[in-house]
């Protein structure tokens, strides 16, 4: 019976060392940090942006792997989801921008008038997408 706790451990932490290494990686070639000190002219403090998004990181693992939940009221958690937000469409946009996505689509189905239709398309699919998973779920 011990040999299955272990095992589900040890299964478990190296799951969370695969995705870890993954999401490291994806951040280191995307540059996300140094992009935006770069966007933002602060590369002196490159260095808290790492250490911030560390902590981020193993905050979240502890509160979704504990029962931790902290209630702090609805105005912080809109402000919470903003940021996420933020974060998660500059993941996405970094990520289109380094496979060159929508370049290659436009120039392979000639598409090359309409590429700003296409990209207000996909913002618009985007925000209802998450108004309506916001709204309904």
């Amino acid at each position: 019976m011990k040999i299955k706790y272990v095992a589900v451990s040890l299964l478990g932490f190296s799951n969370g060392i695969f995705v870890g290494g993954g999401i490291v990686a994806l951040l280191t070639l995307l540059d996300i940090v140094p992009r935006l000190a770069q966007l933002t002219d602060t590369y002196d403090r490159i260095k808290v942006y790492e250490k911030i998004v560390i902590i981020g990181a193993v905050f979240a693992a502890f509160t979704s792997l504990s029962g931790v939940s902290i209630n702090l009221g609805k105005f912080t958690v809109v402000v919470v989801g903003f940021f996420v937000g933020v974060f998660i469409g500059l993941l996405a946009s970094a990520l289109a921008e380094v496979l060159n996505v929508i370049p290659v689509l436009i120039r392979r189905f000639r598409l090359e008038g309409y590429a700003s239709y296409i990209i207000y398309s996909l913002i618009a699919g985007k925000v209802l997408g998450a108004l309506l998973n916001w709204f309904l779920y």
